[in-house]
């Protein structure tokens, strides 16, 4: 294995661990955006009507227009928890130790980027494995 290569997936496997191993990130992450879909898709459901005036037993609800909206807020919530971890790595000196690693700053940025995309789509697929 390529040194960059090796560099990545340690860098992408501590996300992970990282992340898991944090009960209280994993199920907020997860029930915020449930609630939130289930909370304003049952409340607007009886407000919402098709363009159109298009209805009856087969119309769509709000719920089921709300979850792209839904699914689409947990990939970009992520990102942005995923981001945050970069300022904790920072103030906990871990940063400063892969930067001063003889390692390419790709394969840093690479490891990070794939642990927070991995994170994501791990969100993603939960929420879409609801439906």
């Amino acid at each position: 294995m390529t040194p960059l290569i090796l560099a990545t997936t340690t860098l992408w496997q501590r996300e992970m661990v990282r992340f898991f191993r944090q009960r209280n990130r994993v199920a907020s992450a997860m029930i915020s955006p449930v609630l939130l879909w289930l909370l304003l898709g049952s409340g607007l459901d009886s407000s919402w009507q098709l363009p159109g005036g298009a209805g009856g037993d087969d119309a769509a609800g709000y719920r089921e227009y709300f979850y792209t909206g839904t699914l689409t807020m947990i990939l970009l919530f992520t990102a942005i928890f995923s981001t945050i971890t970069v300022i904790e790595d920072r103030r906990e000196g871990f940063l400063q130790a892969v930067l001063a690693a003889p390692i390419h700053r790709i394969a840093i940025a690479s490891g990070k980027i794939f642990g927070g995309a991995c994170v994501a789509v791990a969100h993603a697929i939960v929420f879409l494995a609801m439906w």
